[in-house]
């Protein structure tokens, strides 16, 4: 059966290799969808919190553990503390088997794994404008030093559910965003509006 049915991408349609929307000039915002990558909702079994923590420590080879919303990344998985008993993985879907078989010694004894992959669709906006096209959405500081350099936080955009990551791609920001399926229309005409004033283009997968 899993041969028969073909994943296909939440933003069909929606997010085209391009510019995006009517707006003109350089492009403020870059946006490009990441198909196909992994993400998983770790949470602590009873009594594990702090075994979890050490483990995801180890890890990432810290030499202390996440603070709360801080993120960090090794070998394609870029794993954050959304809660006290709670982190969010993102895997390159280059590496999914490495970083599958990475989670799954982490948790081990310590915590559960849900796959939230197939309900969930990822893009990510960079560019000088992509956070002042965000806070147009939310409430969050992404630009300042509320949060941690590199992190992962929820919160919702125009109401819309969504989990927002700040990531360093060659020195600049990046900035991972997270929503279910079923909000793909939604998030990207309010998307289109967004980053309309500072000229938004779409890049392929």
């Amino acid at each position: 059966m899993a041969d028969v049915i073909a994943r296909h991408s939440a933003l069909a349609g929606l997010l085209e290799p391009g510019r995006v929307g009517t707006g003109s000039g350089d492009a403020g915002v870059t946006i490009s969808e990441c198909r196909d990558a992994l993400q998983l909702q770790l949470i602590a079994r009873n009594g594990q919190a702090g075994a979890l923590a050490s483990e995801v420590k180890r890890h990432l080879r810290r030499k202390q553990a996440l603070s709360p919303l801080e993120g960090a990344e090794r070998d394609g998985l870029f794993i954050c503390a959304t809660g006290p008993h709670e982190y969010w993985a993102v895997a390159d879907p280059r590496d999914a088997a490495k970083s599958v078989k990475a989670l799954e010694k982490i948790a081990k004894g310590r915590a559960s794994i849900f796959d939230q992959s197939d309900g969930r669709f990822l893009v990510h906006l960079s560019g000088p404008k992509a956070v002042d096209a965000l806070a147009k959405g939310t409430s969050l500081d992404l630009g300042g030093a509320a949060l941690p350099g590199e992190c992962g936080v929820g919160t919702t955009i125009e109401h819309i559910p969504a989990l927002i990551s700040r990531r360093w791609l060659q020195g600049a920001a990046m900035y991972e965003v997270s929503v279910p399926r079923s909000y793909a229309g939604s998030f990207m005409t309010w998307l289109e509006e967004a980053t309309r004033e500072y000229g938004a283009i779409a890049e392929g997968d």
